[in-house]
């Protein structure tokens, strides 16, 4: 688990992040966290195919470690439609992948269910927020449509493994590529 879940997954704790209420968080934090490290050399590769073999179209290796942010994006209950607590929630992301530091960088934009439904339904369900984020951002916001590929996870990932039905196992993730590149 990444830091900057960690510290999401505290808030709601403690009651910060309510369900049902707008994620407020401030994009130069999302910027910090999407932001790579120096952690030594980067291979580069002129071909958009290689990745060092990761398919950046497909879902990501578990073992991968990528600077991502976690959000709470509110949708109403079983579509991909956003309410307006998930609309302003995506306005910081937005302000944030405006920002300089993340130009040009791409980004995974993951969907994540909780446990209620069957598999096939949180598939195709955390698929279809996933690209209603990417919709949202590129058409609202005028964020490069490149620059995001959505990917549902379903309820593959949690956050809470111990307890599949919580709140905090819905979310999207967005996930810096740059450092496969």
């Amino acid at each position: 688990m990444r830091f900057g879940t960690v510290v999401l997954a505290i808030c709601a704790a403690i009651g910060l992040a309510k369900p049902g209420f707008a994620q407020v968080v401030k994009s130069q934090s999302i910027i910090q966290q999407l932001t790579p490290q120096n952690t030594g050399p980067q291979v580069r590769s002129m071909s958009p195919i290689a990745k060092r073999g990761i398919d950046i179209q497909g879902q990501l290796p578990t073992e991968i470690d990528l600077p991502s942010v976690s959000l709470t994006v509110n949708f109403e209950l079983g579509s991909a439609y956003l309410t307006t607590d998930g609309m302003l929630a995506l306005r910081s992301l937005a302000k944030a992948l405006h920002d300089p530091t993340l130009t040009g960088m791409t980004f995974q934009i993951a969907g994540h269910t909780d446990g209620r439904g069957d598999h096939a339904f949180n598939m195709k369900l955390s698929d279809a927020r996933a690209r209603t984020v990417v919709e949202h951002l590129t058409t609202i916001y005028d964020v490069p449509v490149g620059q995001l590929i959505p990917i549902g996870y379903g309820m593959s990932r949690p956050m809470d493994p111990a307890n599949l039905m919580n709140p905090l196992n819905r979310r999207v993730e967005i996930i810096n590529l740059e450092p496969l590149s």
